[in-house]
């Protein structure tokens, strides 16, 4: 993308040309943008979220955009309420970007009281695929959820 706007990039004297690319690609990631209903709303918000954070109002005050922004009529974030079970693709592992990070990331969120009335006690990672298919799998217990990260 960097390269690409340095091919095209010809309204700017040629000498602001790398404050420009700074400016745009180093303060902060880009945005990416996912033409799908709702991922296009996560990246609207995203857009309008960074825009206000730097305009002078926000700028000075940024607690108030700590939890960002909503966007009427769209669900928002969600907490669990007692025992859950998260169940996760053993194919799908990773860094923090990946379902189990972001299950152990929920996990965390409980331990420290953030975003969930659950406990970290309360919350269980769990292969998928051993949790339904396996033989000599526990039972499931508490609300069980399928966390698919694409």
């Amino acid at each position: 993308l960097k390269a690409e706007c340095r091919e095209h990039c010809i309204e700017p004297a040629p000498s602001r040309l790398p404050l420009l690319l700074a400016r745009v690609f180093e303060e902060a990631a880009p945005i990416v943008w996912v033409r799908g209903n709702d991922f296009q709303l996560v990246s609207l918000k995203a857009i309008a979220l960074r825009m206000l954070r730097h305009s002078p109002y926000y700028a000075s005050r940024p607690a108030e955009l700590a939890g960002g922004v909503m966007v009427p009529r769209h669900s928002g974030p969600c907490a669990f309420s007692g025992p859950v079970t998260i169940l996760v693709c053993r194919d799908n592992e990773g860094d923090n970007e990946s379902a189990v990070g972001i299950a152990r990331e929920l996990k965390t969120a409980a331990r420290e009281g953030r975003g969930s009335t659950a406990s970290a006690e309360a919350v269980t990672i769990r292969d998928a695929e051993e949790a339904l298919e396996g033989v000599n799998a526990a039972p499931l217990s508490g609300h069980v959820v399928f966390l698919l990260y694409l």
